[in-house]
Formats: structure tokens, C-alpha cells, sequence
């Protein structure tokens, strides 16, 4: 590749609603959590081992009818901003701390002694069972984990 000598109209994207292909057999709902398995495909968050986290749902997706194969259908993810999701141990203390994806629509603080998969930050606590978490950590650590992953 040469460097550029004259000016040049560039590809942009603004990583903020993005597309990925679906792993088969799956069915995420509009507002869930999801993650990238090894494999590449998207599915539903769970705490489980080989997953990043990709973002949360812009829209419903079921890749389990008639005909479904992995990458047969794509979903549209947030990639940034702050969420709503349900947690049964974050306080007010918590907020500015890391939380860690339970399940599709559940957040913690247990992280270290499960499998680790970062949701994001927790901004504001709303209730004893509802949290805020503004979800770029959790993307970009999910990136730069499978980076890493990718470099071995």
C-alpha cells in the first residue's frame, strides 16, 4: 500500500447501531443483553465462558423458525449509551463500579468469582432492583478480549 496524495472520501460508520449475524437456534428479544460467542455469532448474554459482550438488542430476533442456520439472520445492536436493567445485589456504593452480565437481562457485581463477562458501569442506582449501566466498557473490553484472543 502506498500513502495517500490527494484527499480521499472515507467509509464512516458511527459504531453506536451496528449489525451482526445470529447463531442458530437462538431467539434474543429487543432490550436483552447480548454477547458474541467464539464463533463469532450472536446470542443471548448468559455467564458463561468464550463470550464478549456485544451490546443490547436494538430489535427481536428469532433465528429458531422454519429453515434457521447460524448466520441466517442478522440483529441490530446498540454498541453505546446507558441501559435499564434488573439486579438483586447493587447498592448506591456501587455506582462508578464495574458490573458483570448474569443473564440477558440482569446485571451483578460478582464478576471475579464467575466467568467475568463486563456489562458496563453502573451510573445510577434506581431501586433495590433496578440499575442504569452505560455499556461502552463492557463493549470495549469485550473487543479488546477478543483482540487479544485473536492474536494467539
Amino acid at each position: 500500500m502506498t500513502p495517500l496524495d490527494k484527499n480521499k472520501d472515507v467509509s464512516r460508520k458511527s459504531g453506536e447501531l451496528e449489525s451482526f449475524l445470529v447463531e442458530n437456534d437462538v431467539h434474543i428479544y429487543k432490550g436483552a443483553l447480548v454477547v458474541l460467542n467464539n464463533a463469532g455469532y450472536l446470542e443471548p448474554a448468559t455467564n458463561a465462558a468464550d463470550k464478549v459482550l456485544a451490546g443490547v438488542a436494538y430489535e427481536e430476533c428469532d433465528n429458531t423458525l422454519e429453515g434457521h442456520s447460524q448466520g441466517g439472520k442478522s440483529c441490530r445492536v446498540y454498541r453505546k449509551g446507558m441501559f435499564k436493567f434488573a439486579t438483586a445485589d447493587l447498592v448506591q456504593a456501587d455506582v462508578g463500579i464495574k458490573c458483570y452480565v448474569e443473564d440477558d437481562q440482569t446485571v451483578n457485581d460478582a464478576g471475579a468469582a464467575t466467568q467475568g463477562i463486563v456489562a458496563g458501569t453502573v451510573v445510577e442506582i434506581e431501586s433495590a432492583t433496578v440499575v442504569w449501566v452505560d455499556i461502552a466498557l463492557g463493549v470495549l473490553q469485550g473487543a479488546l478480549s477478543a483482540a487479544a484472543n485473536a492474536d494467539e
